[in-house]
């Protein structure tokens, strides 16, 4: 009788270690395949395919809780002997309002379910022609996120054993669950977020009117959807920045990252390590760390003032544009970088090549394309449109709505010399807005003198005629270029006579070929 008590507890024994390991298995097997999957769509068909199969079911189905509409929608399921099926994917996913879910409503309050369907119980269409249903809640974070259900289209009475696998391996599938969600959630503000950007840095960000600054948009527009390097001229504060930005925004690497340094703000020894990427053990304490190359892969990479920039650096950046590879300083690895560089002075860098000062060699690397970035000298035109914008972005950053310019204040802000470029007429306006005490800005409020009112005039009736000037000399462009050069067809498209047509012509110096 002791042999058989012991025989027994025994198997007993064996019986609990054998379920145990089955267990561990199973919630090895589903932390395997929920490994790296961070999309509903992703987590979903490998979630259901294997419990289908590990649990030899008919039917596993995840389904999330809605809680914005108030019920549950089907993210995926793996019937027998066929794929799953991902609804997320097509965009068709079943929706069961929480009055119609049956107990799929009662799971989704946390409280699992086994046994069979009941008479009238209202079931999804999904769980429809089952004999026996498994729900399982899973909880994250002191609420039901989705409901698991294993059905089987035999009826058989309720199985513990599945239940206890089920509850075990549920806090599991439910972060997984939950991170998912997040992780979607994040890449929709991710891709608004980008769209924002592109909205505020992309090429209709850049405002003006004035004809220097149409051509550089006409050549932008040309090189931003290229890799081509790209070296930016212009005086300090045109804009350099921006126009680099909008590169970017506007061309093929939109999606990657815009990393902007500049070569004249850090010694030389701390730009190589931020360009390049220094290796652990270099220096007491140094951890390894990539440099911007690598950072900005798949994106831009701005060198601005790279005038500056040492002779020693300038080697360096001169081999990464010509192999598309990276040493890190102390490494002894090339690492291959995928990335557009836009480099950017206000130094004349033909004088600097004549002087010794930079390298001719990475001096015509860079120039593959030039672009200028005018002065705002070269675009008076474009200062009272400038200043309405900067005057609208700064009140409303400054609080202070429905501020606006009097008259005379944009005929002086148009008259006053800008050795400062853009951003000195920006700061000029920022002081502006905070320290003007009434609801308009007057010239003394921008430092300016008021002229006369028939200064004023003078000035205006000017601008108007200089404004008309432009806007007639590019309709006479676009006529022309529509009839193929024919000045015929382009005075009768303009409603015109030929001898006018030929007069404006000479006027804004414009001869096409003879027709």
């Amino acid at each position: 009788m002791p042999d058989q008590r012991l025989e027994r507890a025994l198997r007993e024994t064996n019986a609990e270690l054998l379920r145990r390991i089955e267990d561990l298995s199973l919630v090895r097997l589903v932390g395997d395949a929920l490994a790296g999957e961070v999309t509903l769509l992703a987590l979903g068909r490998a979630l259901t395919e294997l419990l289908r199969d590990e649990l030899v079911a008919d039917l596993a189905a995840l389904w999330l809780v809605d809680e914005v509409e108030g019920g549950l929608r089907l993210v995926a399921e793996a019937r027998a002997d066929e794929a799953a099926v991902v609804y997320q994917a097509s965009g068709n996913a079943p929706f069961v309002p929480l009055a119609r879910a049956g107990r799929l409503a009662l799971a989704a309050t946390g409280t699992p379910c086994d046994g069979g369907p009941e008479d009238g119980e209202p079931l999804p269409l999904a769980t429809a022609g089952l004999a026996r249903l498994a729900l399982q809640p899973l909880g994250a974070r002191g609420r039901t996120v989705g409901v698991l259900v294993v059905g089987n289209a035999e009826p058989a009475s309720p199985d513990p054993a599945r239940g206890r696998l089920l509850g075990l391996i549920a806090p599991a599938i439910a972060i997984a669950l939950e991170n998912a969600m997040l992780y979607e959630k994040l890449a929709c503000e991710n891709q608004s977020l980008r769209a924002e950007l592109g909205e505020r840095f992309g090429r209709h960000a850049l405002i003006g009117l004035s004809p220097a600054f149409r051509r550089m948009l006409a050549l932008l527009d040309r090189l931003a959807e290229t890799d081509v390097t790209v070296l930016l001229l212009g005086e300090s504060g045109s804009g350099k920045e921006v126009v680099a930005r909008a590169l970017h925004w506007s061309g093929r690497r939109r999606e990657g990252p815009f990393i902007a340094v500049n070569c004249a703000a850090l010694p030389d020894s701390l730009l190589e390590s931020e360009l390049f990427g220094i290796e652990r053990g270099v220096a007491t304490g140094v951890d390894r760390r990539p440099g911007l190359f690598e950072r900005a892969g798949g994106g831009t990479l701005l060198l601005d003032e790279i005038g500056d920039m040492s002779l020693a650096v300038q080697a360096k950046v001169l081999r990464v544009l010509q192999e598309r590879e990276v040493t890190r300083v102390g490494g002894g690895r090339a690492l291959p970088v995928d990335v557009r560089v836009i480099a950017a002075t206000h130094r004349d860098l033909e004088a600097a090549v004549r002087a010794g000062r930079f390298r001719h060699d990475l001096y015509f690397r860079l120039k593959v394309a030039t672009l200028r970035v005018p002065s705002l000298a070269e675009r008076q035109e474009d200062i009272p449109v400038l200043a309405h914008y900067f005057l609208a972005r700064l009140a409303e950053r400054h609080g202070r709505p429905g501020l606006r310019f009097e008259p005379a204040t944009l005929v002086a802000l148009a008259e006053r010399p800008w050795p400062g470029n853009v951003r000195e007429l920006e700061n000029v306006i920022e002081q502006a807005v905070v320290m003007a005490p009434g609801p308009t800005l007057a010239p003394a409020d921008v430092g300016l003198e008021a002229r006369s009112s028939e200064e004023q005039a003078g000035r205006w009736r000017a601008a108007v005629r200089a404004a008309v000037g432009e806007t007639e000399r590019a309709l006479l462009e676009r006529a022309l270029a529509q009839c193929g050069q024919n000045r015929t067809q382009a005075a009768r498209l303009l409603g015109i006579g030929r001898r006018t047509l030929l007069y404006k012509l000479k006027r804004y110096g414009l001869s096409p070929r003879s027709r």
